[in-house]
Formats: structure tokens, C-alpha cells, sequence
């Protein structure tokens, strides 16, 4: 079996000794069933636990398990060196994200393990949920004080203390996974905040990541929060701009932008009560539609061109007073980030990132269609939470001449291009690839499986063909219901 319990073997008498204790872990897999959050996708692993302790400074003290699969190569004869799928959020399962993004990693997995740890917090791994607080802040009534309050409460019911749920301890327990499987490199892809996890377990343990793929990548010194509104205006004009240039957007939409600006305006004066068919259920409910929820959907839906070419039409709809689709899109998106650990998010933001916010642009923000409520509400929330475990050089820019492929998309709202520039400057074996028209998240996106797959296996990077980065295109704007114009 290609997966076994770290061996002891051939280590000095000493460092055994010492060991031990700390290193002779192991994991018995079992088959199993990974399913997505709706229950309709599954996928075929080996699925087992590894007990870790809850605080690393303290081996002798309360335990957590750590929820791990692997899903076999299908080659007889594999390579050695299995690809660790880390996912984003921070708060989402790597077991769940993999599931419903499995198709994007066949080529990879006909010659390499994969392997999937929900990180401490999220999935199967002592998550740390929030009960019925795990909306999105924009789509949920209440405002910046309801959403701080819901906060409180959230911690006040949580089952472990989340001063040791951060990244510092989560590259922690991959290596005791590592060692626990028995492999002896690991390939890295983590996207989103997953790139920051990536880059942490490199800096901490450079001779065990063979090569590392860092998609809409965060660079270790960027502190996540001030520049959210800025780039999700970005995002929005990019659109905005889009639709001017293009003849039949134009036409359908001459005046998108302005139309935007007086929907926003309205439901902030005065929100509106409609009664909406629940898009999954059928069964209708009540539904309060202000202006939290139009940024909301906004601000989530210009992630990805394939849901932001759905905002001309829904934004028009929305200006006719017909806010049915807006109110259906607040429902998909909710259920689509039900899952996600907000108590790790949590405890994730305020220790390594709103602690180290300086001058922030309160002026700037307030311009954005969001305003300045993103920073008030996850400030106000960190004033609650508690500071948790940070290494002294989590958010040191990282070097290493570990082979690294970058993936940015040209339009992402919250890790832009110059992310990537800024992560691979100290990357000596980086390379770049910026999707044009793409947002955040390239995976799904034209050849990036191809060349992630082709990164892993040639023996020179540089010589990675990335001709076919040049044929990707955006996502067509949808100028009605039935789609695209001709």
C-alpha cells in the first residue's frame, strides 16, 4: 500500500528518543465516500484521523483529530510525491472544495496520490462552526452592530479556544500528516488563503515541498481587508466598462452603471418586502431585499466572469422593481457558503491580518459601492476575538527556489495580479500565468489543469508551454435571460 504510518527507521538512537513522543503518529485508512455540501457529488478516498494536540506547545494537554483522505492514483507504479489540495476560505473543508472541483484534478491524479486534510477548524476537523451565523455579512439583515453581535455569540459557543486555529499551527499538522503517511515530499496547491497555508508549510519545511502551486495567490505580508472594497469596485467598473464596449450590452443596457448607483440608492432608503419560490425548495417564503443584499450578491457573484455576466441582467431587473432574481441569487450563494467554518475564518483574520492593517483609505472606501462596512464589521468583530499562535516570520516575504507555478485571474476582486507579482519576486523558479478576463480562482479555467498537471511532471519549469494562456477569453455578458447576444 502506498500509504503507510511513518516509519521510525533508520533515525539516530537520539532523536528517537526525544522524538518519539511527537513523531510516531499514524493514520489507518479505510475506504470511504467524500461528499459535497448539497450531498450530489461524491468521490472514492481512503479516509482516517490523526489525533494532534489542541495547543502544539502543550503535547500533553487536550487533543483535536485531524480529518484526512487520500484518493489513490490510478497508476500501478505512481510517483512518490503526492499533490496536497489546500483550500480556501479561510474556513473551507480541503475534502468538500476537492469534491466538487475533482474533475479539474484528473490528469493529476492518474499518476499521484491526493491528499486532503481538512484543516483544524473546518470540515471533519473540530470545526469551528458558528450555528445559524454563517451567512455572508452583506446578505444578512442587521447590519455592521447585528453582525458583530452575531460574532460574539459564535465565540461564546464555540468547543475549542481558537487562539490555535491559525496557520502557524496548521502547517503544523500537515507535516505531522506527512510523516504519518509516510511520504517523503510533498506537491503543494492551495488557492486563495489556502496559497498562504502553502507558502508557510515551504517556509517552514523547504526540503519537504517538491514544487508548489499557488492559485489567486495571497503574499505573505498583505494584510487581507483594506483593499477588499477598493478591488471589488474595481471589479465592478471593469464590468461596468465592459458592457460600454460591447455592442450588444450597450444596447440592451445603456444605462448599467447609473442604473446600479439608483437600485443602490433605494434599497438603502427603503427596503423592500416581496415574497420569493425558495430556488431549492419550491416553497415560498418572505424575503426582506435592501441594500446589504444587492452587495452582497454583488460582491460574491464578480468572483467568477461566468456569475458576473449574469449582473446586467440582474441589476436592470432589479432597477424595473422586480428584485425576484437578486433575492434567488442571495438564496444560492447563502446555501453555496453554508459549510464554511466562520469561527475559523474568525479566528484566522484577527490574528494575521487585521492586526497588521495600517492606513486605511476610509474616504476611498466610502466611494465603493460596499462603503467602508467590510472593515467596520470584521474590525469590530476582531475586537471580540481573541489573538491566537502567529510565528514570528508568518508574514516575512517568502525566497525559496522551490519550483512554483502562479495562477491570477486578469479581473480577480481580491487577489488582483499584482499579488502574483508580488509573491513570485522572491520565487526564483516562479511561473506566472494571468488568465485574461478570469477571475479569482483559476482551476476551472482554459489549460490551467493541463499546465498544472505538466508543471508537476517536466523537469524544467521554465520550459512549461504557456502558448495556451494566450487563447483565453471573458466570459460573455448575458443581455437577457436566455444568455449572451449573437
Amino acid at each position: 500500500m502506498r500509504v503507510s504510518s511513518y516509519s521510525m527507521a533508520g533515525c539516530l538512537a537520539v532523536s528517537c528518543l526525544l522524538g518519539a513522543a511527537s513523531h510516531a503518529a499514524e493514520i489507518d485508512l479505510s475506504p470511504c465516500d467524500l461528499s459535497a455540501w448539497d450531498g450530489r457529488q461524491e468521490v472514492d478516498a481512503e479516509c482516517g484521523t490523526l489525533v494532534v494536540p489542541l495547543n502544539p506547545n502543550d503535547p500533553d494537554g487536550e487533543t483535536i483529530e485531524l480529518f484526512v483522505a487520500v484518493v489513490p492514483a490510478l497508476a500501478e507504479q505512481p510517483s512518490p510525491d503526492p499533490l496536497v489540495v489546500i483550500a480556501g476560505g479561510p474556513g473551507e473543508a480541503a475534502t468538500r472544495f476537492y469534491v466538487t472541483a475533482a474533475g479539474a484534478f484528473t490528469r493529476i491524479v492518474r499518476n499521484r496520490d491526493i491528499v486532503l486534510v481538512d484543516q483544524r477548524g473546518t470540515g471533519r476537523s473540530a470545526p469551528l462552526q458558528c450555528g445559524s451565523n454563517q451567512d455572508d455579512p452583506f446578505l444578512t439583515a442587521g447590519g455592521v452592530d447585528g453582525m458583530i453581535d452575531a460574532s460574539v455569540q459564535c465565540l461564546e459557543g464555540l468547543d475549542h479556544d481558537p487562539r490555535f486555529f491559525t496557520t502557524s499551527i496548521a502547517v503544523r499538522d500537515l507535516e505531522r500528516v506527512r510523516e504519518a503517511l509516510g511520504y517523503e515530499e510533498l506537491n503543494l496547491y492551495g488557492v486563495s488563503y489556502g496559497t498562504r497555508v502553502a507558502q508557510h508549510y515551504l517556509r517552514r519545511y523547504p526540503d519537504r515541498a517538491r514544487r508548489i502551486i499557488l492559485d489567486s495567490v495571497v503574499p505573505p505580508e498583505v494584510a487581507l481587508g483594506p483593499e477588499v472594497a477598493l478591488a471589488s469596485q474595481a471589479a465592478l467598473d471593469a464590468l461596468f466598462n465592459r458592457c460600454e464596449a460591447d455592442n450588444g450590452c450597450r444596447d440592451a443596457f445603456p444605462d448599467l452603471r447609473q442604473h446600479f448607483d439608483e437600485v443602490l440608492e433605494k434599497l438603502r432608503g427603503a427596503p423592500v418586502e416581496i415574497v420569493l419560490d425558495h430556488p431549492r425548495t419550491g416553497d415560498s417564503v418572505d424575503v426582506v431585499v435592501d441594500h446589504w443584499m444587492l452587495v452582497g450578491v454583488v460582491r460574491l457573484l464578480v468572483y467568477h466572469p461566468q456569475t458576473a455576466s449574469l449582473l446586467p441582467v440582474l441589476i436592470e431587473a432589479s432597477h424595473r422593481g422586480d428584485y425576484r432574481a437578486l433575492a434567488t441569487q442571495a438564496f444560492v450563494i447563502t446555501e453555496g457558503i453554508e459549510d464554511l467554518a466562520v469561527g475559523l475564518n474568525n479566528a484566522v483574520v484577527c490574528t494575521e491580518d487585521i492586526p497588521f492593517v495600517r492606513d486605511v483609505d476610509v474616504e476611498a472606501q466610502a466611494a465603493t459601492y460596499m462603503g467602508s462596512a467590510f472593515m467596520e464589521i470584521v474590525a469590530g468583530i476582531c475586537e471580540h476575538w481573541p489573538r491566537g499562535l502567529l510565528d514570528d516570520d508568518l508574514r516575512e516575504p517568502l525566497v525559496s527556489d522551490t519550483p512554483a507555478l502562479i495562477l491570477a485571474g486578469e479581473l480577480d476582486p481580491i487577489t488582483p495580479p499584482r499579488y502574483a507579482r508580488q509573491a513570485a519576486a522572491g520565487l526564483s523558479h516562479a511561473v506566472e500565468v494571468v488568465g485574461r478576463g478570469q477571475g479569482h480562482g483559476m482551476l476551472m479555467v482554459g489549460c490551467a489543469q493541463r499546465l498544472m498537471a505538466e508543471f508537476l511532471d517536466i523537469d524544467e519549469v521554465g520550459a512549461l508551454d504557456l502558448e495556451c494562456v494566450g487563447r483565453m477569453r471573458p466570459f460573455p455578458l448575458f443581455i437577457s435571460r436566455m444568455g449572451p447576444g449573437p
